[in-house]
């Protein structure tokens, strides 16, 4: 999902894209997935689906799930437009968010099921980590 992302928006959104990459690099060698760098509450309550944080005038949003500061999984996502309010009111943002929104929703049901777990210390989930559109 991510890799299309990126291909998709590269060449209208490239500082936004590369904003993006530069903030996930940032959280994988040295911040964390700190919580000042997303929107929080984007799917359903308790299921982590949340945007990257980005500055106000910008329009890509990367939407993702976030397990605490250690973990996240990137989802896709689209330019929301200044006259969109939420992402219920762009098609393309609707479509993405509730893939990521299913997915969550998955990981969760697998990880109860025992089918995935964390690793030892807590920072990568193993198991049956293959999802498709069919489930």
């Amino acid at each position: 999902m991510f890799d299309h992302f990126i291909k998709e928006h590269v060449l209208k959104y490239r500082q936004e894209v590369k904003f993006i990459v530069n903030r996930l690099q940032e959280m994988g060698k040295s911040t964390g997935a700190r919580e000042q760098f997303f929107k929080f509450n984007e799917g359903k309550p308790g299921d982590g689906v949340c945007a990257l944080y980005d500055e106000p005038d910008k329009d890509l949003r990367l939407y993702c799930i976030r397990y605490g500061k250690v973990a996240i999984i990137l989802g896709g996502g689209g330019p929301k437009g200044h006259g969109t309010i939420t992402w219920q009111d762009n098609k393309k943002l609707t479509k993405e968010v509730q893939t990521i929104i299913h997915i969550s929703k998955d990981i969760m049901r697998r990880l109860k099921e025992g089918e995935i777990y964390w690793s030892a210390n807590g920072s990568q989930l193993s198991g049956n980590l293959n999802f498709s559109d069919h489930e």
